[in-house]
């Protein structure tokens, strides 16, 4: 069942990937308007639904276009100075920096370590850099599952932290969460760190990976999508001069 639904997601190339959350993170940033910032906002929300991540994906999308929403109003917000303030800087916060961390969401999630090691290999990367990055990949997914298992034991004791506990005593949700979440996070980065090294990732000898990593018609599709979809907002906004 696990093969059949991972034929059916929308693979990319690595190198495609790392294409796109550049052109995400760097075009969010280009005050050209606001419909083209929602447009390059799609692009996560795409990514996400070719991954099958469609929980995420409206999640996100629902929370980016509260943010557009109170960016294009903020001016005829009337509330407190101070509140209207802080929604106005939250809006703009989500609107410029949501859409490349969801995109590098979706980096973590779609792409395996033999993936990464094989396009940085075939890039020419350093191994001084490779070895962090494949340790990157394997800790953030390895961090999730610890902080559930942290949950699913506290929870066989009677201990259910949620949100309104977490408000009454932050320091013994903090202590029954946090304290062991850290404890994990330092032992399984030196694990993953020793099982990187005992892979051999630091042998300066050629490596052979068995993993195919190459840029195909799907790859070119979705950079064609992006820039068709980023190119015609773009002329249509220019030329009906909406700002």
């Amino acid at each position: 069942m696990d093969r059949y639904i991972e034929k059916k997601k929308f693979k990319l190339d690595p190198r495609t990937k790392l294409l796109l959350i550049i052109a995400v993170a760097t075009l969010e940033m280009v005050n050209v308007n606001i419909y083209f910032t929602i447009a390059v906002g799609t692009i996560p929300f795409l990514l996400f639904l070719s991954n099958r991540q469609f929980l995420g994906a409206f999640k996100y999308y629902i929370l980016f276009l509260i943010a557009a929403f109170i960016h294009v109003h903020r001016v005829n917000i009337e509330v407190n100075m101070f509140v209207n303030m802080f929604v106005v800087l939250l809006g703009g916060l989500i609107l410029k920096l949501a859409p490349a961390f969801t995109t590098g969401d979706y980096i973590i999630e779609s792409t395996s370590v033999s993936e990464v090691i094989a396009a940085m290999n075939k890039m020419r990367f350093s191994r001084k850099f490779t070895i962090p990055v494949s340790v990157i990949f394997r800790f953030l997914p390895a961090l999730k599952q610890e902080n559930h298992a942290i949950h699913d034991a506290a929870a066989m004791r009677g201990i259910i932290i949620t949100r309104r506990k977490f408000w009454e005593n932050p320091l013994r949700a903090f202590e029954y969460r946090m304290i062991p979440l850290m404890i994990s996070v330092a032992n399984t980065g030196e694990d993953l760190s020793a099982a990187a090294l005992s892979r051999g990732l630091d042998n300066p000898a050629k490596h052979t990976n068995y993993t195919d990593v190459r840029f195909t018609k799907r790859d070119l599709f979705a950079v064609l999508c992006v820039t068709v979809l980023l190119g015609s907002v773009y002329l249509i906004t220019m030329w009906l001069k909406v700002k």
